[in-house]
């Protein structure tokens, strides 16, 4: 045998598992070359994608969900209609390659008027924290409402905080984020989707 083969146990009739015709060799450089071949594909789709858009977004991680055919081809699965045969994710690589060059440090103390402390929230912000900075800011409009942390805040619960602790919050998410987040930031990207 010139290369290496792999044995597959093909679904099968059960009359062709009984002569063992449901498990077959297949040449597993065909396979590789083939599973390199689509992987080579999609990643072309993605860095076509990222481009054409110039979002900052480049490709972090590519599942392909496949099948062998009997004769070692390698096939997409899905039903053409978008059915998860592929999962591209991304990620933004201006955000990456700053948090990898970032040195946390603990900024100086911020306390609001009402006397909570954002100390925490202002230095998740600035090492591009962003999920965890988005958790530290529901805490403290909790605590802002007299609420559990992690409660349910109602529409009256968030009347309830005073404009400082919201004027706060969102000057800091505005300046670390460049503008990008922050409740003025959304509720612009809110106003503009509903008048179009």
């Amino acid at each position: 045998m010139d290369s290496e083969e792999i044995l597959i146990e093909f679904a099968a009739k059960s009359g062709d598992r009984a002569h063992g015709e449901s498990i077959k060799s297949i040449n597993s450089a065909k396979v590789r070359d083939n599973i390199h071949k689509i992987a080579s594909f999609v990643q072309q789709i993605a860095a076509e994608n990222s481009q054409s858009h110039d979002n900052g977004l480049s490709l972090d991680e590519i599942e392909i969900a496949v099948k062998l055919t009997e004769a070692g081809e390698v096939v997409l699965l899905g039903d053409g209609q978008g059915g998860g045969s592929m999962t591209l994710r991304f990620r933004r690589a201006a955000q990456t390659a700053i948090a990898r060059n970032v040195v946390e440090t603990v900024p100086p103390a911020v306390t609001s008027p009402t006397g909570l402390d954002y100390t925490k929230l202002k230095g998740l912000l600035s090492n591009a924290k962003w999920q965890e900075a988005n958790q530290e800011t529901w805490n403290l409009m909790c605590q802002a409402a007299h609420k559990n942390t992690g409660s349910v805040l109602s529409a009256e619960d968030i009347k309830q905080i005073s404009c400082d602790d919201l004027q706060l919050i969102n000057s800091l998410w505005q300046q670390y984020s460049q503008g990008r987040y922050g409740f003025s930031s959304q509720n612009q990207v809110y106003m503009s989707s509903i008048l179009g």
